[in-house]
């Protein structure tokens, strides 16, 4: 534990969530002093004897009361376009505009100078998600101008919950593994906790470390490095349904490495060695789901 997190409060909102409870408990495990926030306390039984508090963000009233006495806040609490099931471009702008800005004033009223924020691979104005991060990566960055703020935001790539064989599909097609997205986040958390950013952006992605021209030409070359990575790999990719993507899209993660400290540690190498391990156990793997996940 170093002297930036110890005794150092932590409110972490969409803290029952996919990427809130992993996040909650790296965090823990960090030695930082966490206060969970949702509309409903996590389900996690080793979360259970934290420090929850009820908190709708839409709410001024929960979001003042969760954010009082905090040091730093990650703030996750949201709605996405890919939620089963699915839910109004109305709810998802109000939950993460209104949500967010209410989370941003809490900060400011309460003197918060260390931020992180879950923004998204879909930030833009394809959509009205999209535009829902757009706008929550600007009112962040209005805290940092108007206080001093240290602010981190964070483009997660899809980590939606997937059946396991999904799920191993999915780190070729912009999907991130959630430990990934979880040490990220703790990672960020330090950096602003220490003020080593004023406005820090990153993608958080996965690094197949393949190269450019295996990245480009996937469809071609895909099968026949997965299986230099992985003996045995064409054949179970074959066996078990999983189609290749034409490319496979990877960024320079380099920023995140230098400030941070941060690169991800899980991708397609590591789903297909798992996948060998228990194939060659015979496990039934079309039942399972990827790792520490579950259905929602």
């Amino acid at each position: 534990m170093t002297s930036a997190q110890q005794g150092r409060r932590v409110l972490i909102t969409g803290a029952s969530g996919n990427a809130g409870s992993a996040i909650a408990r790296l965090a823990r495990e960090a030695g930082f002093d966490v206060r969970l926030a949702d509309v409903a306390p996590p389900n996690d039984h080793d979360l259970g004897d934290g420090e929850f508090v009820r908190c709708d963000t839409r709410t001024p009233a929960d979001v003042d009361r969760a954010v009082r006495g905090c040091d730093a806040v990650v703030h996750l609490a949201a709605w996405h376009c890919a939620h089963e099931p699915p839910v109004s471009d109305e709810t998802i702008f109000a939950v993460n505009v209104d949500g967010t800005f209410n989370v941003v004033q809490a900060c400011r009223a309460h003197g918060v100078s260390s931020v992180v924020f879950a923004s998204s691979m879909a930030y833009g104005w394809g959509g009205v998600y999209g535009v829902t991060k757009v706008v929550g990566e600007d009112l962040w960055r209005m805290h940092h101008e108007t206080t001093g703020a240290s602010v981190a935001l964070l483009r997660y790539h899809d980590f939606v919950p997937k059946p396991y064989l999904a799920w191993g599909a999915m780190l070729l097609r912009n999907g991130v593994d959630r430990r990934d997205v979880a040490s990220a986040t703790v990672a960020a958390l330090h950096g602003v906790m220490e003020h080593k950013v004023d406005v820090f952006r990153s993608i958080v992605h996965t690094d197949h470390g393949m190269p450019a021209s295996v990245a480009g030409h996937f469809a071609d070359q895909g099968r026949a490095w997965c299986d230099e990575q992985v003996p045995g790999s064409a054949e179970l990719l074959d066996r078990y349904g999983i189609e290749l993507p034409t490319q496979v899209e990877q960024h320079d993660l380099t920023e995140a490495d230098r400030v941070l400290g941060w690169r991800p540690r899980y991708g397609i190498v590591d789903f297909l060695a798992d996948l060998r391990r228990r194939d060659a156990r015979g496990e039934d793997v079309t039942s399972l789901w990827a790792p520490g996940q579950t259905p929602e």
